[in-house]
């Protein structure tokens, strides 16, 4: 097959899950014989479409007028899929939502190709716009081969996924053969929290929870719009807070490996899945996470890959982080964690089962 992928940036550079996804999908996708080109809309209003290869996946990028509340403003957005369609005879197009403006492009570009959605996530950030969005949105799901979801608990909680009669699940993946079990040089006894650093992220819950923790090291990696409360955080007299920005993902494997628990303290929708529990548990290490109404508790699930609390209680997260002193909770939660991560979100699994999606939708 050749499939265009359309979505606003790409990892590398831009270190976000729905980007690091499409890594992953495009270098599996490559490695099973297929031709895979990604359309971004990275470039600013002077620049030029620009083209380069990420290993045998060529990255092309279309210029944007603006960003408005993240979302790109590309008028040429549906001028360059056809550009790209007429050089390279696309089987299928894939796009991935939310990006509204790729809404827009697939309906004026009028390309007589099937296309698929992964739908990561509602529209929450532009949530204002959706009132205008939500009439084109609809044929846009409707007439997809198939809408991917990433867990049958986001199909329940969506408005727009529990109305649609393609949708199909498939979880996001984690390779486990890289991600596992193993010794850390990093010293023992820290929670971690891996992140933006963004109040829908459970900041504001986190940095609370952790007063009432002395002697607990909490170990933050990330950045973002709250880099100031959290340096402010963890320079108070007697703070256990250790920010240490943007890490390798070398390193990232050795601090899952080394930490009591990873800590996922999201309090808002966007936080659609918490691809870092999918990391943390291949690594052996169990999950405190909230029960926001998405598929984060079913993924990591109370009781088996840790812990879930209510969102935005200082208290439950506080109390939570304590019980896992208990070095038989602890180890039976880390067994649970592992043995979740390598039977349902193996990367080699969930990619093949990606694979017979599109290879349904060109049939």
């Amino acid at each position: 097959m050749k499939i265009l992928h359309v979505y606003k940036d790409f990892y590398p550079p831009v270190h976000g899950g729905v980007e690091r996804y499409i890594h992953d999908v495009t270098a599996f996708m490559s490695s099973r014989g297929h031709e895979c080109t990604v359309l971004v809309s990275s470039g600013g209003p002077s620049v030029r479409e620009r083209r380069r290869f990420h290993g045998d996946c060529e990255i092309v990028e279309s210029p944007c007028l603006c960003r408005i509340l993240s979302n790109p403003v590309c008028p040429g957005l549906h001028l360059a899929m056809r550009r790209l369609h007429e050089e390279k005879s696309f089987d299928l197009l894939h796009f991935h939502h939310p990006l509204p403006s790729a809404v827009f492009a697939w309906m004026a570009a009028r390309l007589d190709v099937p296309h698929v959605v992964t739908y990561h996530s509602d529209i929450v950030r532009q949530a204002a716009l959706v009132p205008l969005i939500e009439p084109f949105l609809w044929p846009f799901l409707k007439k997809a081969a198939a809408v991917i979801a990433t867990s049958p608990a986001y199909v329940e909680s969506s408005r727009f996924l529990d109305r649609l009669s393609n949708v199909k699940v498939v979880p996001l993946g984690v390779d486990t053969g890289r991600f596992s079990p193993g010794p850390s040089s990093e010293p023992p006894g820290y929670f971690l929290f891996v992140g933006k650093f963004r109040r829908y992220k459970g900041i504001p819950t986190l940095l609370e929870a952790w007063k009432g923790l002395p002697g607990e090291r909490l170990v933050m990696v990330g950045n973002g719009p709250q880099d100031e409360v959290v340096r402010k955080a963890s320079s108070d007299s007697g703070s256990m807070i250790d920010p240490l920005g943007e890490v390798s993902d070398e390193r990232l494997i050795e601090l899952y490996r080394g930490a009591t628990a990873l800590l996922l303290p999201s309090t808002e929708r966007s936080e659609a899945f918490g691809t870092v529990q999918i990391e943390a548990m291949a690594c052996g290490t169990p999950v405190i996470s909230t029960r926001i109404r998405t598929g984060v508790p079913w993924v990591n699930e109370d009781g088996t890959s840790g812990i879930t609390v209510p969102p935005g209680d200082a208290e439950a997260l506080r109390k939570a982080v304590s019980a896992m002193s208990d070095t038989d909770l602890r180890n039976r939660l880390a067994a649970g964690a592992l043995a979740r991560a390598r039977e349902m979100f193996d990367l080699e699994k969930t990619m093949l089962s990606l694979e017979s999606v599109c290879l349904d939708a060109v049939r």
